[in-house]
């Protein structure tokens, strides 16, 4: 293979969130780990499991096509083209089917997801024959009609007609073939009702055993024996090939190699994924076109490759991989460099905290769980600036990873320093993405769980520049590392898990404890006194929903909400709190079908959050998220992944941007986040105005005016004065539909915007023109 110069590149498809509207969703996820690809229409469309990257080989540039716009579901498993109808299956790990078009239109088909079938229910490749696509699953062969959407027909090929799971289908003139767990399949299609299981006979003279893979590359058949299955790194796997009704062995093309599926076919050649990559193979003159094992030089875990011949008449390569993401290359590493295409956004899909400051975000990735083992997880931190995201990861001054960032927050005193705990290293200092400095054992009072393991949990900063750090099970699990540089750690008897830690306006300080633990509130005077109290469920003892507490946050009011595993307290007076009596918290009762019911009792409310406009938004750890206004009285919203875009209904996390409305929306499948169309109230109007402004003809959307004070009383008027539409404000922003007050479009026109506080002490005005 001729050896040439090809230059390294990244292409970066860049992120356009601040041109999204109010009430809108969006992806923050990047494409650095791809499982699935196919080209489609001249581009390359990859998955990174919630969604897809599309993009333009020509152009050089890409977009985003996931659940928020287009696609019916998340856990893309499988992309695949038919060539005769030319239409795109996307097939979910649900089984759930999505058929896209060449205009783009999306279809979706969900029998397969929705039926109740006994059996394991998965798509694992597909075969087109027409427009029929042959499916191989996890009960048999189900034959799927990608015009009409439906099902023709399904072969269930296990003995005396059993569920049999097959992996891969292929067909020749006369023959249909299934690799399966038991062997390869065959049955002659022409001649045999292929949904009698008594028509299906193995393939002789093949050995019996598993089969990886079969696939159909210029009238022949290549099948793959695959015994690695049972015993990796024991026993050989074996590529066989039908050639003119006689099956061989194909020379030693796999003998040397684990087929761990066979991937795709492109005239003459075929590929597979082999241990460490995929690997193509020209069928007729046996020759190896490339084995690609790293992406320049850094180790893969390949799990979908396609290649075709471009416009440099060359093969060019492209491969989905967990560890990079979607690279292309004509060879490979080191002869040939390998190009790296992705999607800003964060690095992966791991989410554990979220910190909002000075219209910036801050993600944590390592979320130890209940039982508070180390999950040894090395992975770095997203900053979110300027519509962009970066990531930094970093070692510690002995060059060693550090493990398991739980939680990371701005320095409220100085935006350019970053606090981020480590469930296993102790408090990690950065400055400008720099790491400076790590506490623990040896230059602080915080303490080790075992030796040379300091769960350092969630971190919080209040009013005067104290870090306060959440130091899980030990009896010191509150700490401080004060303004001044030092460090206190507070005795409170016992051990407590203790992932979570919030300072109140109060100067209170709250430490959160899973596990039946229940809830820490800690007092001090300028750290000359101190008491703490230990808050449970009883009645007198602290009244909470349950013992096991989740999430907290102080509203505008100072009132102080709390997410137990069985829904939501509030302590309406949290100063009352260290007094002898009357500082229980309290329920929030609400009428549902007639009848007297708790606030998401039933519920474990993993986070909450407060807007602009006073409203709790919740997340849970299987219902979604909620926004309820600012008693709690009034569900606002809902979102779970059956009724929105969202991916997952566990939310890790949540939290709010003021300056633009974005809710911060951390799940188990990543970063997400909706625009609520609330911001935070401005303290006076010396920046009110509206937009866009003017209204051009033929613009159909909302008109929003901003820099309002909370709870502002907005009219406007045309310019004689008469009322056209009014409204009260929600935190700092209205949205005006340009309709008045009968529901009939605005006419051409100035539109005068009068604001006031309800006591009328603060007033301003701005104007708008309407041309329709």
């Amino acid at each position: 293979m001729k050896k040439r110069l090809v230059l390294i590149l990244i292409w970066v498809i860049s992120n356009a969130s601040a041109q999204i509207g109010p009430f809108s969703w969006q992806d923050h996820l990047s494409f650095n780990s791809a499982n699935t690809l196919c080209r489609f229409n001249g581009k390359i469309y990859a998955s990174n499991y919630n969604g897809l990257m599309i993009y333009d080989i020509e152009e050089g540039t890409g977009t985003r096509l996931n659940k928020i716009n287009g696609l019916n579901d998340v856990g893309v498993k499988l992309l695949r083209v038919n060539p005769n109808n030319n239409k795109m299956l996307v097939v979910y790990d649900n089984s759930n089917i999505d058929v896209i078009d060449a205009e783009g239109q999306v279809k979706n088909f969900p029998d397969i997801k929705i039926k109740t079938i006994n059996g394991k229910k998965t798509i694992n490749e597909a075969f087109f024959v027409g427009h029929l696509a042959y499916l191989a699953t996890g009960l048999g062969v189900i034959v799927f009609d990608m015009e009409k959407l439906e099902i023709k027909d399904s072969y269930i090929i296990g003995p005396n007609g059993t569920n049999l799971e097959v992996y891969q289908v292929a067909l020749n003139d006369s023959l249909i073939f299934a690799a399966t767990p038991n062997g390869l399949f065959r049955a002659n299609h022409k001649l045999k009702i292929l949904n009698n299981f008594s028509n299906w006979k193995l393939a002789t003279p093949l050995p019996n055993g598993i089969y990886s893979g079969v696939v159909a590359v210029e009238n022949k058949i290549i099948a793959a024996f695959a015994p690695s299955k049972i015993l990796p790194g024991q026993l050989i796997d074996t590529l066989f090939i039908l050639e003119n009704n006689i099956w061989k062995r194909y020379t030693d093309i796999g003998q040397n190699y684990i087929v761990n599926k066979l991937l795709h076919v492109d005239g003459k050649y075929f590929s597979f994924m082999a241990q460490f990559g995929p690997l193509i193979v020209d069928v007729n003159t046996k020759e190896t076109k490339a084995y690609i094992t790293s992406y320049n030089g850094i180790e893969i875990k390949a799990e979908d490759a396609i290649f075709f011949m471009d416009n440099t008449n060359e093969l060019s390569y492209w491969v989905a991989d967990r560890r990079n993401g979607l690279f292309q290359t004509y060879g490979s590493n080191p002869f040939y460099p390998q190009n790296l295409i992705t999607v800003n956004g964060t690095n992966k899909s791991y989410v554990s905290n979220i910190d909002v400051d000075k219209g910036e975000v801050l993600v944590s990735p390592s979320y130890p769980n209940d039982g508070g083992g180390t999950i040894l997880l090395v992975e770095g931190i997203n900053h979110y600036r300027e519509n962009n995201w970066e990531y930094f990861t970093f070692k510690d001054f002995s060059n060693n990873y550090i493990y398991d960032i739980n939680h990371v927050i701005f320095d409220r005193k100085d935006h350019s320093r970053i606090w981020a705990s480590s469930w296993s290293t102790g408090l990690c200092e950065f400055k400008d993405h720099t790491l400076v400095k790590i506490y623990n054992t040896t230059n602080s009072t915080l303490k080790e769980v075992v030796q040379d393991q300091i769960r350092i949990g969630g971190l919080s900063m209040d009013k005067d520049g104290n870090l306060w750090i959440a130091n899980s099970d030990v009896k010191e699990y509150i700490a401080v590392r004060k303004a001044d540089g030092n460090f206190l750690s507070f005795n409170l008897t016992v051990p407590r898990f203790t992932r979570k830690i919030m300072v109140d306006r109060n100067n209170f300080v709250w430490a959160l404890h899973e596990r039946d633990g229940g809830l820490t509130v800690y007092k001090h005077d300028n750290f000359t006194t101190s008491v703490a109290k230990v808050l449970f469920k009883e009645a007198g003892a602290g009244n909470l929903q349950s013992n096991s507490v989740y999430s907290i946050a102080e509203d505008k009011d100072g009132k102080i909400w709390v997410g137990t595993s069985e829904g939501i307290r509030v302590f309406y007076t949290p100063t009352n709190i260290f007094d002898p009596t009357n500082f229980d918290a309290e329920p929030i009762k609400i009428i549902q079908d007639g009848n007297v019911e708790l606030l998401l009792e039933k519920e474990t409310v993993t986070s909450i959050v407060v807007d602009g406009a006073n409203n709790k938004w919740v997340g849970t750890l299987s219902s979604g998220l909620y926004c309820f206004n600012s008693d709690g009285q009034k569900e606002l919203y809902h979102f779970t992944k059956e009724n929105s875009p969202m991916y997952s209904n566990n939310v890790v996390d949540l939290n709010y941007n003021p300056e633009t409305g974005d809710v911060f929306i951390g799940t188990d499948l990543g970063l997400q986040s909706f625009r609520s169309g609330i911001i935070e109230g401005a303290e006076n109007y010396s920046q009110i105005y509206a937009f866009p402004n003017p209204v051009k003809p033929g613009y159909t959307g909302n008109v929003f005016v901003r820099g309002l004070v909370d709870e502002s009383i907005v009219k406007i008027t045309d310019e004689s004065g008469n009322l056209v539409w009014e409204t009260k404000s929600n935190g700092g922003q209205i949205v005006w539909d340009v309709k008045n007050l009968s529901g009939a479009r605005a006419a051409s026109g100035v539109y005068i915007i009068y604001a006031m506080v309800p006591n009328g002490e603060i007033k301003a005005l701005t104007k708008i023109l309407v041309v329709n």
